[in-house]
Protein backbone atom coordinates (compact mmCIF):
# COMPACT_ATOMS: atom_id res chain seq x y z
CA UNK A 1 0.00 0.00 0.00
CA UNK A 2 1.43 3.85 -1.21
CA UNK A 3 1.31 5.85 1.85
CA UNK A 4 2.21 9.95 1.39
CA UNK A 5 5.49 10.07 2.66
CA UNK A 6 9.00 10.47 0.85
CA UNK A 7 12.00 9.22 2.18
CA UNK A 8 15.98 9.60 1.17
CA UNK A 9 18.84 7.50 2.63
CA UNK A 10 21.36 10.33 0.87
CA UNK A 11 22.12 13.81 3.28
CA UNK A 12 19.64 17.08 2.67
CA UNK A 13 20.24 18.95 -0.57
CA UNK A 14 21.11 23.04 0.34
CA UNK A 15 17.70 23.33 -0.67
CA UNK A 16 16.44 20.94 1.65
CA UNK A 17 17.74 21.82 4.91
CA UNK A 18 15.60 23.71 7.58
CA UNK A 19 17.27 26.28 9.46
CA UNK A 20 19.40 25.87 12.19
CA UNK A 21 19.93 22.76 10.84
CA UNK A 22 23.46 20.83 11.41
CA UNK A 23 25.94 19.94 9.07
CA UNK A 24 25.24 16.25 7.14
CA UNK A 25 25.67 13.59 9.06
CA UNK A 26 26.29 15.56 12.59
CA UNK A 27 23.40 14.36 15.21
CA UNK A 28 21.83 11.82 12.76
CA UNK A 29 19.38 9.52 14.39
CA UNK A 30 20.69 5.15 13.84
CA UNK A 31 17.95 2.98 12.58
CA UNK A 32 15.90 6.31 10.75
CA UNK A 33 16.12 7.84 7.45
CA UNK A 34 15.60 11.51 7.19
CA UNK A 35 12.26 12.64 5.68
CA UNK A 36 13.17 15.42 3.18
CA UNK A 37 11.48 17.22 0.05
CA UNK A 38 13.95 14.64 -2.56
CA UNK A 39 13.28 11.38 -1.17
CA UNK A 40 9.92 12.00 0.54
CA UNK A 41 8.16 14.98 -1.04
CA UNK A 42 4.93 14.11 0.11
CA UNK A 43 5.38 13.81 3.94
CA UNK A 44 8.10 16.33 3.68
CA UNK A 45 5.47 18.58 2.61
CA UNK A 46 2.37 17.93 4.96
CA UNK A 47 5.10 18.71 8.14
CA UNK A 48 6.33 21.62 6.57
CA UNK A 49 2.34 22.77 5.70
CA UNK A 50 1.46 21.86 9.23
CA UNK A 51 4.39 23.78 10.56
CA UNK A 52 3.26 26.88 8.42
CA UNK A 53 -0.35 26.63 9.69
CA UNK A 54 0.68 26.74 13.82
CA UNK A 55 3.10 29.41 13.06
CA UNK A 56 5.94 27.16 14.06
CA UNK A 57 9.93 28.03 12.98
CA UNK A 58 11.16 25.27 9.96
CA UNK A 59 13.89 24.57 12.34
CA UNK A 60 12.08 20.62 13.14
CA UNK A 61 14.88 17.40 11.76
CA UNK A 62 11.86 14.76 10.61
CA UNK A 63 12.59 11.12 10.69
CA UNK A 64 11.07 7.97 9.25
CA UNK A 65 10.88 4.46 11.45
CA UNK A 66 10.01 1.02 11.22
CA UNK A 67 7.86 1.44 14.80
CA UNK A 68 4.09 2.29 14.65
CA UNK A 69 3.84 5.71 16.47
CA UNK A 70 4.30 9.83 15.56
CA UNK A 71 6.43 11.02 18.52
CA UNK A 72 9.28 13.33 19.02
CA UNK A 73 12.66 14.43 20.70
CA UNK A 74 14.07 17.53 21.90
CA UNK A 75 18.02 16.87 22.40
CA UNK A 76 21.85 18.63 22.03
CA UNK A 77 21.16 18.19 18.11
CA UNK A 78 18.07 19.96 17.54
CA UNK A 79 14.23 18.98 18.14
CA UNK A 80 13.73 15.95 15.81
CA UNK A 81 9.93 14.66 14.89
CA UNK A 82 9.79 10.55 14.42
CA UNK A 83 6.95 9.36 12.08
CA UNK A 84 6.22 5.72 12.53
CA UNK A 85 6.06 4.33 8.20
CA UNK A 86 3.65 1.57 10.02
CA UNK A 87 1.12 3.93 11.13
CA UNK A 88 1.01 6.23 7.70
CA UNK A 89 -0.80 2.59 6.47
CA UNK A 90 -4.34 3.24 8.57
CA UNK A 91 -4.10 7.41 8.76
CA UNK A 92 -6.03 9.97 6.64
CA UNK A 93 -3.93 13.03 5.60
CA UNK A 94 -5.84 15.02 8.30
CA UNK A 95 -5.98 12.35 10.93
CA UNK A 96 -1.83 12.22 10.23
CA UNK A 97 -1.89 16.52 10.25
CA UNK A 98 -3.60 16.18 13.59
CA UNK A 99 -0.93 14.15 15.08
CA UNK A 100 2.44 15.99 13.86
CA UNK A 101 0.65 19.17 14.93
CA UNK A 102 0.31 17.83 18.23
CA UNK A 103 3.98 16.65 18.62
CA UNK A 104 5.05 19.71 16.73
CA UNK A 105 3.67 21.66 19.19
CA UNK A 106 4.97 20.51 22.41
CA UNK A 107 8.50 20.18 20.28
CA UNK A 108 8.44 23.70 20.03
CA UNK A 109 8.35 24.86 23.55
CA UNK A 110 11.22 26.37 25.40
CA UNK A 111 10.71 23.38 28.13
CA UNK A 112 10.06 20.25 25.58
CA UNK A 113 12.50 18.21 27.79
CA UNK A 114 10.73 18.71 30.76
CA UNK A 115 6.88 18.98 28.96
CA UNK A 116 8.09 15.37 27.92
CA UNK A 117 8.97 13.77 31.06
CA UNK A 118 5.90 15.39 32.82
CA UNK A 119 3.82 13.89 30.17
CA UNK A 120 5.39 10.90 29.87
CA UNK A 121 5.03 10.35 33.53
CA UNK A 122 1.19 11.05 33.39
CA UNK A 123 0.79 8.59 30.82
CA UNK A 124 2.18 6.19 32.48
CA UNK A 125 -0.39 6.88 35.49
CA UNK A 126 -3.44 7.11 33.44
CA UNK A 127 -3.10 3.62 32.06
CA UNK A 128 -1.74 2.09 35.07
CA UNK A 129 -4.69 2.97 36.98
CA UNK A 130 -6.75 2.10 33.73
CA UNK A 131 -5.89 -1.57 34.02
CA UNK A 132 -6.35 -2.27 37.64
CA UNK A 133 -9.45 -4.20 38.63
CA UNK A 134 -11.48 -3.11 40.21
CA UNK A 135 -11.48 1.03 39.06
CA UNK A 136 -9.36 3.24 41.05
CA UNK A 137 -11.80 5.88 42.35
CA UNK A 138 -11.19 8.73 43.18
CA UNK A 139 -8.92 9.10 39.86
CA UNK A 140 -6.14 11.31 39.64
CA UNK A 141 -6.14 14.48 38.08
CA UNK A 142 -3.10 16.13 36.05
CA UNK A 143 -1.16 19.19 37.84
CA UNK A 144 -1.55 22.21 35.52
CA UNK A 145 1.61 21.98 34.03
CA UNK A 146 0.34 18.82 32.80
CA UNK A 147 -2.97 19.91 32.01
CA UNK A 148 -1.61 23.04 30.27
CA UNK A 149 0.32 21.11 28.19
CA UNK A 150 -2.29 18.28 27.46
CA UNK A 151 -4.55 21.89 26.44
CA UNK A 152 -2.15 23.31 24.38
CA UNK A 153 -1.05 19.64 22.08
CA UNK A 154 -4.68 18.87 21.79
CA UNK A 155 -5.70 22.28 20.56
CA UNK A 156 -2.49 22.45 17.87
CA UNK A 157 -4.17 18.82 16.50
CA UNK A 158 -7.83 20.23 16.14
CA UNK A 159 -6.36 23.48 14.14
CA UNK A 160 -3.87 20.74 12.03
CA UNK A 161 -7.01 18.79 11.25
CA UNK A 162 -9.33 20.95 11.14
CA UNK A 163 -11.66 19.74 14.18
CA UNK A 164 -11.93 17.94 16.81
CA UNK A 165 -13.45 14.88 15.15
CA UNK A 166 -10.17 13.56 12.56
CA UNK A 167 -8.28 14.70 15.83
CA UNK A 168 -9.89 12.20 18.29
CA UNK A 169 -9.65 9.48 15.45
CA UNK A 170 -5.50 10.37 14.97
CA UNK A 171 -5.42 9.76 18.71
CA UNK A 172 -7.56 6.42 18.82
CA UNK A 173 -6.18 4.90 15.67
CA UNK A 174 -2.66 5.78 16.66
CA UNK A 175 -3.24 3.57 19.99
CA UNK A 176 -4.68 0.36 18.05
CA UNK A 177 -2.20 0.62 15.45
CA UNK A 178 0.33 0.03 17.87
CA UNK A 179 -1.39 -2.48 20.03
CA UNK A 180 -2.25 -4.09 16.18
CA UNK A 181 1.67 -3.77 14.61
CA UNK A 182 3.08 -5.23 17.34
CA UNK A 183 0.72 -8.41 17.98
CA UNK A 184 1.48 -8.39 13.82
CA UNK A 185 5.31 -8.69 14.68
CA UNK A 186 4.82 -11.58 17.24
CA UNK A 187 2.48 -13.86 14.70
CA UNK A 188 4.12 -13.21 11.42
CA UNK A 189 7.11 -10.60 11.82
CA UNK A 190 10.46 -11.42 12.87
CA UNK A 191 11.16 -12.91 16.02
CA UNK A 192 10.74 -9.91 19.00
CA UNK A 193 13.07 -12.40 21.54
CA UNK A 194 15.53 -15.03 20.80
CA UNK A 195 16.99 -16.18 17.14
CA UNK A 196 17.65 -11.97 16.63
CA UNK A 197 20.05 -12.90 14.46
CA UNK A 198 17.97 -12.98 11.71
CA UNK A 199 15.13 -10.86 10.71
CA UNK A 200 12.78 -9.85 7.42
CA UNK A 201 14.06 -6.52 5.45
CA UNK A 202 10.15 -6.18 4.08
CA UNK A 203 7.81 -6.67 7.55
CA UNK A 204 6.80 -2.94 6.98
CA UNK A 205 5.76 -4.06 3.22
CA UNK A 206 4.17 -6.93 5.07
CA UNK A 207 2.69 -4.82 7.46
CA UNK A 208 0.71 -2.68 4.34
CA UNK A 209 -0.41 -6.28 3.18
CA UNK A 210 -2.38 -7.31 6.18
CA UNK A 211 -3.93 -4.00 6.44
CA UNK A 212 -5.25 -3.74 3.22
CA UNK A 213 -6.10 -7.34 3.54
CA UNK A 214 -8.20 -6.15 6.78
CA UNK A 215 -6.61 -7.37 10.23
CA UNK A 216 -10.60 -7.24 11.84
CA UNK A 217 -11.72 -5.51 15.10
CA UNK A 218 -8.95 -3.93 16.77
CA UNK A 219 -8.53 -4.17 20.94
CA UNK A 220 -10.74 -0.61 21.31
CA UNK A 221 -13.25 -0.34 23.70
CA UNK A 222 -15.07 2.15 26.16
CA UNK A 223 -12.10 1.59 28.72
CA UNK A 224 -9.32 2.66 26.32
CA UNK A 225 -11.51 5.47 24.90
CA UNK A 226 -12.17 6.38 28.72
CA UNK A 227 -7.97 6.71 29.46
CA UNK A 228 -7.18 8.45 25.84
CA UNK A 229 -10.10 11.03 26.65
CA UNK A 230 -7.89 11.69 30.36
CA UNK A 231 -4.91 12.25 28.04
CA UNK A 232 -6.34 14.52 25.70
CA UNK A 233 -9.12 16.57 27.35
CA UNK A 234 -10.24 18.73 24.68
CA UNK A 235 -11.02 15.37 22.73
CA UNK A 236 -12.88 13.68 25.07
CA UNK A 237 -16.31 13.95 23.67
CA UNK A 238 -14.88 12.66 20.36
CA UNK A 239 -13.56 10.25 21.66
CA UNK A 240 -16.21 9.00 23.84
CA UNK A 241 -18.35 8.87 21.18
CA UNK A 242 -15.85 6.69 19.14
CA UNK A 243 -15.50 4.42 22.24
CA UNK A 244 -18.82 3.36 21.17
CA UNK A 245 -18.14 2.27 17.98
CA UNK A 246 -15.91 -0.75 16.00
CA UNK A 247 -12.34 0.57 14.88
CA UNK A 248 -11.14 -2.00 12.66
CA UNK A 249 -7.35 -1.39 11.36
CA UNK A 250 -8.22 -1.42 7.93
CA UNK A 251 -6.06 0.10 4.80
CA UNK A 252 -6.51 4.58 4.78
CA UNK A 253 -8.24 5.28 1.10
CA UNK A 254 -6.41 8.53 2.00
CA UNK A 255 -3.10 7.68 3.41
CA UNK A 256 0.11 9.98 2.44
CA UNK A 257 1.96 8.38 -0.27
CA UNK A 258 5.12 6.87 0.37
CA UNK A 259 8.21 7.01 -2.03
CA UNK A 260 9.70 2.96 -2.31
CA UNK A 261 12.42 2.49 0.19
CA UNK A 262 16.14 0.68 -1.39
CA UNK A 263 16.59 -2.82 0.50
CA UNK A 264 19.55 -1.08 2.12
CA UNK A 265 17.07 1.56 3.61
CA UNK A 266 13.84 -1.17 4.60
CA UNK A 267 17.31 -3.20 6.66
CA UNK A 268 18.20 -0.14 8.06
CA UNK A 269 14.74 0.77 9.78
CA UNK A 270 14.32 -2.78 10.99
CA UNK A 271 17.63 -2.38 12.57
CA UNK A 272 16.23 0.61 14.42
CA UNK A 273 12.92 -1.25 15.56
CA UNK A 274 15.13 -4.13 16.76
CA UNK A 275 18.04 -1.29 18.64
CA UNK A 276 20.80 -3.07 16.65
CA UNK A 277 22.52 0.50 15.42
CA UNK A 278 25.81 -1.03 15.48
CA UNK A 279 26.78 -3.07 11.95
CA UNK A 280 25.82 -6.39 13.74
CA UNK A 281 25.54 -9.50 11.15
CA UNK A 282 22.10 -10.10 10.66
CA UNK A 283 20.65 -12.77 8.48
CA UNK A 284 18.47 -11.10 5.96
CA UNK A 285 15.19 -12.84 4.95
CA UNK A 286 11.63 -11.93 2.98
CA UNK A 287 8.70 -12.64 3.73
CA UNK A 288 8.61 -15.48 0.82
CA UNK A 289 11.73 -16.81 1.09
CA UNK A 290 11.03 -17.71 4.60
CA UNK A 291 11.03 -21.55 5.52
CA UNK A 292 7.64 -22.96 4.61
CA UNK A 293 7.60 -25.06 7.65
CA UNK A 294 7.58 -21.57 9.61
CA UNK A 295 3.87 -21.00 8.87
CA UNK A 296 3.14 -24.23 8.78
CA UNK A 297 4.33 -24.72 12.68
CA UNK A 298 2.52 -21.36 13.18
CA UNK A 299 -0.75 -22.51 12.13
CA UNK A 300 -0.22 -25.72 13.82
CA UNK A 301 0.11 -23.65 16.89
CA UNK A 302 -2.82 -21.58 16.70
CA UNK A 303 -5.15 -24.47 15.45
CA UNK A 304 -4.52 -26.47 18.46
CA UNK A 305 -5.06 -23.76 20.79
CA UNK A 306 -8.57 -22.86 19.06
CA UNK A 307 -9.39 -26.42 19.31
CA UNK A 308 -8.47 -26.59 23.04
CA UNK A 309 -10.21 -23.59 23.68
CA UNK A 310 -13.72 -24.95 21.70
CA UNK A 311 -13.12 -28.30 24.41
CA UNK A 312 -13.08 -26.74 27.13
CA UNK A 313 -16.09 -24.39 26.32
CA UNK A 314 -17.88 -27.32 25.27
CA UNK A 315 -16.78 -29.51 28.27
CA UNK A 316 -15.70 -32.18 26.03
CA UNK A 317 -13.22 -33.17 22.93
CA UNK A 318 -14.26 -31.96 19.74
CA UNK A 319 -15.06 -34.79 16.79
CA UNK A 320 -13.55 -32.85 13.96
CA UNK A 321 -13.07 -29.06 13.04
CA UNK A 322 -15.92 -28.92 11.05
CA UNK A 323 -18.18 -28.77 14.82
CA UNK A 324 -15.15 -26.82 16.38
CA UNK A 325 -16.16 -24.04 13.40
CA UNK A 326 -20.08 -24.76 14.37
CA UNK A 327 -19.25 -23.92 17.83
CA UNK A 328 -17.24 -21.15 17.13
CA UNK A 329 -20.22 -20.28 15.18
CA UNK A 330 -23.45 -20.63 16.61
CA UNK A 331 -21.88 -18.93 20.15
CA UNK A 332 -21.26 -22.14 21.94
CA UNK A 333 -17.12 -21.59 21.90
CA UNK A 334 -17.17 -18.24 23.39
CA UNK A 335 -14.37 -15.51 24.68
CA UNK A 336 -11.08 -15.67 22.11
CA UNK A 337 -12.83 -17.73 19.74
CA UNK A 338 -16.40 -16.14 19.12
CA UNK A 339 -19.37 -14.15 21.07
CA UNK A 340 -21.05 -15.50 23.86
CA UNK A 341 -24.94 -16.26 23.18
CA UNK A 342 -25.16 -15.48 19.42
CA UNK A 343 -24.10 -15.87 16.41
CA UNK A 344 -20.64 -15.24 15.25
CA UNK A 345 -19.64 -13.26 12.42
CA UNK A 346 -15.95 -14.62 11.37
CA UNK A 347 -14.06 -11.37 10.04
CA UNK A 348 -10.23 -10.78 9.21
CA UNK A 349 -8.29 -11.63 12.10
CA UNK A 350 -10.44 -14.62 13.27
CA UNK A 351 -8.71 -17.61 15.57
CA UNK A 352 -10.57 -19.60 13.51
CA UNK A 353 -8.66 -18.56 10.29
CA UNK A 354 -6.25 -20.88 11.67
CA UNK A 355 -7.83 -24.41 11.32
CA UNK A 356 -8.28 -24.20 7.46
CA UNK A 357 -4.70 -23.29 7.48
CA UNK A 358 -3.60 -25.55 9.57
CA UNK A 359 -5.37 -28.44 7.19
CA UNK A 360 -4.66 -26.86 3.92
CA UNK A 361 -0.55 -26.22 4.46
CA UNK A 362 -0.37 -29.82 5.72
CA UNK A 363 -1.70 -30.75 2.41
CA UNK A 364 0.21 -29.06 0.03
CA UNK A 365 -0.92 -25.42 0.01
CA UNK A 366 0.75 -21.97 0.49
CA UNK A 367 -0.11 -19.07 1.86
CA UNK A 368 -0.39 -16.31 -1.13
CA UNK A 369 1.70 -14.01 0.56
CA UNK A 370 2.65 -15.35 4.42
CA UNK A 371 2.14 -11.78 6.34
CA UNK A 372 -1.67 -12.45 5.44
CA UNK A 373 -3.43 -15.27 7.45
CA UNK A 374 -6.08 -17.17 5.69
CA UNK A 375 -5.31 -16.99 1.92
CA UNK A 376 -4.33 -19.96 0.30
CA UNK A 377 -2.82 -20.99 -3.01
CA UNK A 378 -3.60 -25.17 -3.90
CA UNK A 379 -1.38 -27.00 -5.77
CA UNK A 380 -3.48 -27.18 -8.63
CA UNK A 381 -3.38 -23.06 -8.66
CA UNK A 382 -6.80 -23.16 -6.82
CA UNK A 383 -7.21 -19.96 -4.24
CA UNK A 384 -9.19 -19.95 -1.23
CA UNK A 385 -9.73 -17.44 1.45
CA UNK A 386 -10.63 -18.56 4.91
CA UNK A 387 -13.15 -15.97 5.97
CA UNK A 388 -15.56 -16.49 3.18
CA UNK A 389 -15.46 -20.34 3.74
CA UNK A 390 -16.04 -19.82 7.49
CA UNK A 391 -19.00 -17.38 6.41
CA UNK A 392 -20.39 -20.08 4.30
CA UNK A 393 -21.06 -22.38 7.32
CA UNK A 394 -18.38 -25.28 8.91
CA UNK A 395 -21.36 -27.60 7.10
CA UNK A 396 -20.95 -26.21 3.86
CA UNK A 397 -20.00 -28.38 0.75
CA UNK A 398 -16.90 -25.87 0.09
CA UNK A 399 -15.25 -26.61 4.17
CA UNK A 400 -15.96 -30.22 3.87
CA UNK A 401 -14.58 -31.28 0.47
CA UNK A 402 -11.31 -29.07 1.81
CA UNK A 403 -11.22 -30.60 5.46
CA UNK A 404 -11.74 -34.42 3.65
CA UNK A 405 -8.98 -33.39 0.88
CA UNK A 406 -6.15 -35.70 0.62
Amino acid sequence: MKTAVMISGQHDSAADKPAGRTAPGFGSRPGTLPVTAAGQPALHALVAGVTRTLGLPPSTRVWLTADAAVTREANLYGRHLIIGLPLLSVLTTTELRALVGQELALLHRPDARRADRALAKWSDAVWDEATQEPPVTPRREPDPYVAELQDAGDRAAITAAGGAEPAARAVALANVAEAGYLLFRVESGPPLLGQWWWQFSDLVDGWDRAVRHGLGDAQWDTETATALARLHPRLSGALAALGRESLPLVASADAVPVAPLSVREQRRLVRGLIAQSVPTVLWWRTYETAPARRWRRRAAKDARLVRAHVAAALGRDVADDVEAIRAIRTGAATGECGHAGGHHEFAAGDPAVSLIEDHLLRRGWRLEHPAVRGVLIGPDGRRVDAVELLRAGADSAAVRELFGAR
